[in-house]
């Protein structure tokens, strides 16, 4: 049963949201297209590409680079994914056998016999950045002459500057990306910055090969109108206005705040009150103190002391005297620590102002 307000990855009636982008998503991947989803943390990207997905009944692979240690790695992961796909394609040991020998041959491929079915493994003589390419390219040619859309996700793609000190990798993604046919590219990641950087910076591999996808806060009325529909299912009328607010206010528009927040507020069977708002967000964010002060111990004294000043209140004027001695910081402290905090997404720029993007560790400076 799909919970309505879920913690983690929403998926079919509880993803409300992302009406637009979830069609352009889609016309994208039926089009060839390859996509960037740029958006800081929490935002929502892993529950998109995954509601596109699993709505349209796509074929795809999911490589998380997070759980990749070296190149060598990447390659086996993408090796493996693509021998589960492969089977998943052609279940049939007979039609298997045809396909891994007409296609992919050169990667010496071995079938096993493994309850519930059947397995399929990639030996390339040499598990480099050349097996990569010809892999996708293989399985490019497979997607073209069975006439399958394929999807290829490569997940907190940013983590890849890690292991590809020399760009090859990504090279020889985008040399297999630039020859398909049938299957799209998809990349995101929990850091927007190093992804905009790498799709965006001239003097990188992967430069313009895909459009960007941009990804805002849950608009106001999205989040409203479904809100108020299962409130209105479970207390026969829509939330009083002032109780909603509260609600878009303290998750700031999240997706995953919104679901948490309304998760604990639809426990109850008596229709909510600001009161009880205010508690179970306070509640909340006790709750999640652990994860809050495990990432603030890990900045260093300026870069916290700076986001505590702009979790008080937007800064615009950075270097101005009144913020200077505040802070007791030098300009050139000061600017160390915004570009620090930036990278990291503690915080963004918006129209000229600094702004705190997490509201639960805006919270939890003005609790404690």
């Amino acid at each position: 049963m799909i919970k309505l307000f879920p913690s983690g990855i929403a998926q079919g009636k509880a993803f409300y949201d992302r009406i637009q982008e979830q069609k352009k998503l889609k016309q994208n991947i039926d089009n060839t297209i390859h996509t960037a989803l740029i958006a800081p943390r929490r935002f929502g990207k892993t529950s998109l590409m995954t509601q596109v997905l699993l709505e349209n009944k796509f074929d795809y692979v999911w490589i998380d680079f997070m759980t990749i240690t070296s190149r060598k790695d990447a390659c086996n992961k993408i090796l493996q994914k693509v021998g589960e796909l492969i089977v998943k394609i052609a279940p049939v040991t007979e039609k298997l056998k045809k396909i891994t020998s007409k296609y992919f041959s050169a990667l010496k491929p071995e079938i096993t016999i493994k309850l519930p079915g059947v397995a399929l493994n990639l030996h390339p003589n040499i598990q480099n950045n050349d097996s990569v390419i010809d892999l996708l390219n293989n399985l490019d040619k497979l997607a073209v002459d069975i006439k399958k859309r394929i999807v290829i996700v490569f997940d907190e793609f940013q983590e890849i500057l890690r292991i590809d000190a020399d760009s090859t990798l990504q090279a020889s993604i985008r040399h297999a990306a630039e020859r398909a046919k049938k299957i799209t590219y998809l990349f995101s990641g929990s850091k927007h910055l190093p992804l905009r950087r790498m799709f965006n910076g001239k003097e990188n591999p992967l430069y313009a090969l895909c459009e960007i996808m941009e990804l805002s806060k849950i608009p106001t009325a999205e989040a409203t109108a479904f809100i108020n529909q299962e409130a209105t299912k479970k207390w026969g009328s829509p939330l009083d206005n002032a109780v909603l607010a509260q609600i878009l206010n303290y998750s700031d528009r999240y997706p995953k705040y919104i679901n948490a927040l309304c998760s604990a507020i639809w426990l109850n069977d008596k229709k909510p009150k600001t009161e009880i708002v205010d508690e179970l967000w306070r509640s909340y964010i006790l709750s999640k103190k652990t994860d809050i002060t495990e990432n603030l111990s890990e900045l260093p004294l300026n870069q916290k002391k700076l986001l505590q000043k702009i979790c008080q209140e937007p800064i615009t004027a950075l270097y101005k005297q009144e913020t200077l001695a505040m802070l007791n910081l030098s300009q050139s402290s000061i600017q160390k620590a915004i570009d620090a905090l930036l990278e990291k997404d503690f915080v963004i720029e918006e129209n000229g102002a600094y702004k705190a993007l997490d509201p639960t560790i805006i919270s939890y400076f003005k609790m404690f």
